[in-house]
């Protein structure tokens, strides 16, 4: 099952080793731009970690109850955390859509410039992760 490995009211970040995948749930709105790269620093630090034993690691975030983000988080995620997770070897990035069409939007704004991983969107958790499993035996 999945190990905690951080946890806030904005961000529950979790390796799952059943995919495998770092998985981030979020939820709400970060209490502003530091706390938003502090939430990605520990993604990253959990990928960091866990691809030396996993080499076909994924990622996957559940933004199923996640608020927008300020513009100057769109572009950390876009040219900071996207080129870190692509450098270190992730090539599959499962992203779980709200309902919400503007923060679906800004989602797909922040993803849209991958070079090489590959981006997909899901209405559910379990596509996402079915989806992820199945690029793990490729």
């Amino acid at each position: 099952m999945t190990k905690p490995f951080f946890e806030d009211e904005y961000a529950v970040i979790e390796f799952d080793e059943t995919i495998p995948c770092v998985k981030v749930t979020l939820r709400g709105v970060p209490r502003g731009s530091d706390h938003y790269q502090f939430v990605q620093a520990k993604r990253l630090e959990l990928m960091a970690q866990e691809i030396k034993n996993y080499p076909k690691l994924h990622m996957l975030t559940d933004s199923t109850t996640a608020g927008p983000v300020l513009d100057e988080d769109i572009t950390y995620f876009r040219d900071e955390v996207m080129p870190a997770m692509e450098k270190a070897g992730i090539r599959y990035l499962a992203i779980v859509v709200p309902t919400n069409k503007f923060t679906q939007l800004t989602i797909k704004e922040m993803t849209q410039e991958a070079d090489i991983m590959k981006v997909r969107y899901f209405e559910t958790l379990r596509e996402a992760k079915q989806w992820l499993r199945r690029m793990t035996v490729l």
